[in-house]
């Protein structure tokens, strides 16, 4: 994993990072993406007539920065808007508003937001996706040769014969055999399947690689094999992450910033390191003690949020995790917090993250 300084984000009037200071993609040519003001709303219609009746609010106004090298994680309960940010950062679908500006690997600065589908096509051999089924994201009816040198096809990289040497070389780089490129999807076990989508995000020699939950379908040991080869493969490339999951361990293993989101807003942002020892909002505190406990002889007090998660279809006034949340005033109730810095490397979305002493 690669150290190095997280990207400081400032706020503005509706509580989120406003954009990056010390961290502009224009003045900072090792940041790849940055991605300002995001919003993803989804109209809800309803009637015969499909008549609009309010939007889910899916993404509700985030902001951060990946620097060249680094795995910027982003965590939450499922429904939180990981997955969306995601998929509007690689235009799978369109961003409702924002920027998604992002270096391209000739050092140009575009904004993917505002880009057509053939503007973007270009470009996806710089921006690739690692999906989170190994099972449907490879075609059954292509051998592994066709499906790991597909993007070097599309964007007309190479000859027959150099493709081949790719594939073999990306085959092997990732633990399987050269041989192998010649069989099917089904001949393979899950963790092989994800090795192979590993293969074929790297085919291109992407600059920025968005892994969407890679090993939440994997067995337990296959998800360390997984995860230890996605962080030699970043050492030995110099790959950028963007990483999507639930599991806190394992993002505590492979991230060096980690942004906390709850129904589409950042909670807290920090480094793995110092944001599972000490938390400040009370969200992440509460994702942390539904860790399981190694050490039997060690009894915690697990601070259990009551109540459900907030629907972005009508969430709460003020901060989103107000009703569920022990220490909530009623400032939280009426004021949307602002995320501020609290120490180096550390913000928060917490009106009273000075205040409380959170236990994990």
């Amino acid at each position: 994993m690669t150290t190095s300084t997280p990207a400081v984000p400032s706020t503005n009037a509706h509580g989120t990072a406003a954009h990056m200071d010390a961290a502009d993609i224009r003045n900072d040519e090792h940041i790849v993406l940055q991605v300002n003001h995001l919003k993803k709303y989804y109209p809800i219609e309803r009637g015969f007539l499909r008549r609009n009746q309010g939007v889910v609010k899916a993404v509700d106004d985030i902001s951060f920065a990946i620097r060249q090298g680094e795995t910027v994680s982003l965590v939450g309960e499922s429904g939180c808007g990981k997955t969306t940010t995601s998929r509007c950062i690689v235009r799978a679908v369109d961003p409702t508003s924002g920027e998604i500006l992002y270096r391209t690997p000739e050092g140009t600065v575009v904004d993917l937001a505002t880009m057509t589908q053939s503007q973007i096509r270009p470009l996806r051999r710089g921006l690739q996706m690692v999906f989170q089924d190994p099972f449907s994201s490879l075609n059954p009816r292509m051998t592994i040769y066709e499906i790991i040198s597909e993007p070097l096809r599309v964007h007309g990289i190479g000859s027959r014969s150099e493709r081949e040497d790719r594939v073999a070389d990306l085959l092997r780089r990732v633990g399987l055999r050269a041989e192998y490129m010649q069989r099917f999807p089904h001949a393979f076990s899950g963790g092989q399947r994800q090795r192979i989508g590993i293969a074929r995000a790297l085919a291109a020699n992407p600059s920025l690689i968005v892994a969407d939950e890679p090993v939440s379908a994997l067995d337990v040991s296959v998800q360390a094999q997984v995860i230890n080869l996605m962080m030699d493969l970043q050492d030995e490339l110099g790959l950028t992450y963007l990483f999507i999951a639930h599991d806190l361990s394992v993002v505590n293993q492979i991230s060096n910033t980690v942004l906390v989101m709850y129904v589409g807003r950042v909670a807290e942002v920090g480094p793995p390191q110092e944001l599972f020892k000490n938390p400040k909002h009370p969200y992440t505190a509460a994702l942390l003690a539904s860790l399981p406990q190694t050490n039997p002889d060690e009894r915690r007090k697990r601070e259990i949020p009551k109540g459900e998660v907030a629907s972005p279809a009508n969430p709460p006034s003020g901060c989103y995790f107000h009703p569920r949340c022990p220490y909530a005033v009623d400032r939280c109730i009426q004021e949307t917090p602002q995320l501020e810095a609290i120490g180096p490397g550390r913000w928060v979305s917490c009106h009273r993250a000075k205040e409380i002493e959170l236990t994990v």
